[in-house]
C-alpha cells in the first residue's frame, strides 16, 4: 500500500504540459474556427454548430501561457464538436529523417530548438514507475508498451483521465528518457483521440485510436511484441492478391482504393485479372487495413463481387477506413454477404480533396480540413464508431482459417 501511495503522490506532484515555447493560443483559435465554419461537416451538422460556438466561447478564455502541447489538445476540443475525423491539425516543424540525426550538429541543433524542444519531461521516478506499471494486466491501459524495438514506454493514467506516454527507452536520438511523447484521451468504447508526436520528427500528430489486446492499433504500442499479428492482412507488400484457397474458397485481397490516376490503373488491372476467376462456392474479400481512396477506384470491385451467386465474406479491422467502410456496408446490405473481424475506423463520412492545408498563424500548426460530404447522411451514424462486424474474430489464429473452419460444409 505504501509503495501504491507514493507513486501516486509523485505521479500528482509531476503533472505538467510543461511551459516551454509558449503559442499564440488566442490567434490560433480565431484560425481554427473560422475555418472550421468552412467545412462540409460543421455546415451539415447543423445541430452541433451552437456547440462550436459556446465551446469557441469557453476556450477564448483560457489563452494564458499555454504551452505548445497543452494549446493543440485546446484547439482538438473546439474541432471535435463536429464528428469528422478528416478533420486534421498536425505540426509545422521542419521534417527530417534518422539519416539526418547521424550528423551530430543536426542532432544538437533539434535538442536546443524550441520547434522540437517542447514535450515536456516528466519528474517522476522512472525505475519505480516501470516496476509498478510492469505489474498491470494486458487488458489495462496502463502498463510497459514497446513500439517493435525502437522504444519502450510507460503509458499511465494522470487524475484528469489522460494517459501519458513516457519514454524509458529509446534508439531514436531526436527522444530523450523521461520525454512525454503521447497523450490518449479516452473517448468511448476502448477508442481514444491521441496527440503524440511522430517517432522521427517529433512533430506533432492527432488520430483516432483503439485499445484491443494489449495493443493501441493506430499508433501500434504494444505490451508484447507480437511475431505473427493475425489482426493485419495478410501478404503485407501486395496491395492486391488473389488465391484460391481450396475447390469451395476464393480469397481476394484488396487493400487501397486509390483513386490517383496509378491507382486507379493499378486496381483496375487487378479486376481485369480477377473478374472471370471467382467461380468457388466461397470468397473471401479481405478488406483489412484498406485506407480508402474513392468510387472510381472501389465501384468496380463492388459490382464484382455483387454479382457473386456464392456467399461471401468481408473481412474488416480498425485500418479499414474511408472509402472501405464505406464499401463494407454497401456490401453488407446483401443477404450473401457476412461481415466479420473487428470494428472500422470509423472515419468515413466525409472527406478531403480539393482544399489545400493552411498555416496557423502561430505557424506551430497546420490544418486540413474536409471538403468532401458524398451521401454524408448515410454514414454519419458510422462516424467516431465505425461498421461493427456481425462476428468477431479472436487475433490467436489466422482469420482466414477461422473462416474456412466455421463455414466449411
Amino acid at each position: 500500500m505504501r509503495t501504491l501511495v507514493t507513486f501516486l503522490t509523485i505521479l500528482i506532484s509531476s503533472l505538467s504540459f510543461g511551459q516551454n515555447s509558449k503559442t499564440d493560443f488566442s490567434r490560433d483559435l480565431d484560425f481554427v474556427f473560422e475555418n472550421l465554419k468552412n467545412t462540409t461537416s460543421y455546415k451539415t451538422q447543423k445541430n452541433k454548430q451552437k456547440n462550436v460556438a459556446s465551446k469557441y466561447n469557453e476556450l477564448k478564455k483560457q489563452t494564458s501561457n499555454l504551452s505548445v502541447i497543452e494549446s493543440y489538445l485546446k484547439l482538438y476540443e473546439l474541432v471535435d464538436e463536429i464528428t469528422d475525423f478528416h478533420n486534421d491539425i498536425y505540426g509545422n516543424s521542419e521534417t527530417f529523417s534518422y539519416n539526418d540525426l547521424k550528423d551530430e550538429a543536426f542532432l544538437n541543433k533539434i535538442k536546443t530548438s524550441s520547434d522540437y524542444n517542447f514535450y515536456p519531461k516528466s519528474k517522476m521516478n522512472l525505475d519505480s514507475l516501470e516496476s509498478e506499471l510492469s505489474k498491470r494486466k494486458t487488458s489495462d491501459y496502463e502498463g510497459i508498451y514497446y513500439h517493435q524495438n525502437y522504444f519502450k514506454i510507460a503509458i499511465v493514467k494522470r487524475p484528469d483521465n489522460l494517459l501519458e506516454g513516457i519514454i524509458l527507452e529509446t534508439k531514436i536520438p531526436s527522444w530523450d528518457r523521461g520525454e512525454i511523447m503521447l497523450y490518449f484521451l479516452p473517448k468511448q468504447d476502448n477508442r481514444f483521440r491521441i496527440f503524440a508526436g511522430k517517432f522521427i520528427d517529433k512533430n506533432l500528430f492527432s488520430s483516432i485510436d483503439c485499445f484491443v489486446n494489449g495493443e493501441f492499433k493506430t499508433s501500434k504500442w504494444q505490451k508484447e511484441i507480437q511475431k505473427i499479428n493475425y489482426y493485419n492482412a495478410s501478404f503485407p507488400d501486395q496491395k492486391f492478391a488473389y488465391k484460391n484457397l481450396n475447390d469451395s474458397f476464393t480469397y481476394v485481397k484488396v487493400s487501397s482504393f486509390n483513386s490517383s490516376n496509378e491507382g486507379i490503373e493499378e486496381a483496375t488491372n487487378f479486376y481485369n485479372e480477377i473478374s472471370e476467376k471467382l467461380t468457388t462456392k466461397n470468397l473471401i474479400v479481405d478488406l483489412r487495413n484498406n485506407n480508402g481512396g474513392g468510387d472510381k477506384s472501389s465501384t468496380q470491385f463492388y459490382k464484382l463481387f455483387k454479382r457473386f451467386n456464392g456467399k461471401i465474406y468481408v473481412l474488416v479491422n480498425f485500418y479499414t477506413v474511408s472509402n472501405a467502410e464505406q464499401f463494407a456496408i454497401k456490401m453488407k446490405k446483401h443477404k450473401n454477404v457476412v461481415i466479420l473481424g473487428d470494428n472500422t475506423r470509423g472515419m468515413l463520412t466525409y472527406g478531403r480533396n480539393y482544399d489545400a492545408d493552411k498555416e496557423m498563424p502561430s505557424k506551430n500548426f497546420r490544418i486540413y480540413f474536409s471538403d468532401l460530404k458524398d451521401n454524408w447522411k448515410h454514414y454519419l451514424k458510422y462516424e467516431e464508431t465505425g461498421l461493427n462486424p456481425e462476428i468477431h474474430l479472436t487475433s490467436d489464429k489466422d482469420w482466414v482459417e477461422q473462416i474456412i473452419d466455421k463455414y466449411s460444409r
